[in-house]
C-alpha cells in the first residue's frame, strides 16, 4: 500500500527543515571560523606580547658598502668591538633610533652580512665569539677607494 497524502507531505517538510538545519549549521560553523580571525587579528593590535616585530627589513638605508666602512673606520680608532656595539655606531651614525630594538635587529642583521664580507677582502677579521656574539678587529688589508666623478690627476 502506498502511503497516504499527509504523511509523504509531512516526510517531505522533514526533509525540507533537515536541509534548512544543515545548511545553517555550515553557516554557523562559517561564522564561528570568521570570528575566530577577527579575534585573532584584535589580539594582534592589543595584546603587547605580539606587538614586538622580531625583524624589519631596511633595504635602502644604506648605500652599498656603507656599513662596511663605518665599522672598519671605527674597528681602526677603537679596536676590538662586537658586532652589536658597531650596529649601535652605525645606527648612532646614520641618526636612526637605536633604542628601537626591531630597528636594532635589523641593523645587527646587515653588519653581520657587510662584515663578513668585509673579511673576505681583510678589511676585518673575526677575533673570537663572545657568548654568542661576534667580536670584530681592523683587517690588514691596504684599500684604496676610487671614486668615478673625481677629476683625473695630472702629476
Amino acid at each position: 500500500m502506498t502511503e497516504p497524502m499527509i504523511i509523504q507531505s509531512l516526510k517531505d517538510k522533514r526533509a525540507e527543515i533537515n536541509g534548512r538545519i544543515a545548511a545553517y549549521q555550515a553557516q554557523i560553523a562559517q561564522a564561528k571560523h570568521d570570528l575566530a580571525h577577527i579575534n585573532a587579528s584584535i589580539r594582534l593590535f592589543t595584546d603587547p606580547e605580539h606587538q614586538r616585530a622580531r625583524y624589519m627589513v631596511s633595504h635602502g638605508f644604506f648605500k652599498k658598502g656603507e656599513i662596511a666602512d663605518i665599522c672598519v673606520r671605527h674597528l681602526e680608532i677603537d679596536g676590538e668591538l662586537t658586532t652589536r656595539e658597531l650596529a649601535e655606531r652605525v645606527m648612532v651614525e646614520r641618526k636612526l633610533d637605536a633604542s628601537d630594538g626591531t630597528l636594532r635587529n635589523s641593523v645587527v642583521f646587515k653588519v653581520v652580512q657587510a662584515l663578513r664580507h668585509a673579511a673576505r677582502r681583510r678589511l676585518v677579521r673575526m677575533v673570537e665569539k663572545r657568548k654568542g656574539m661576534c667580536v670584530w678587529t681592523a683587517g690588514d688589508a691596504v684599500t684604496l677607494r676610487v671614486v668615478a666623478n673625481s677629476p683625473p690627476r695630472s702629476g
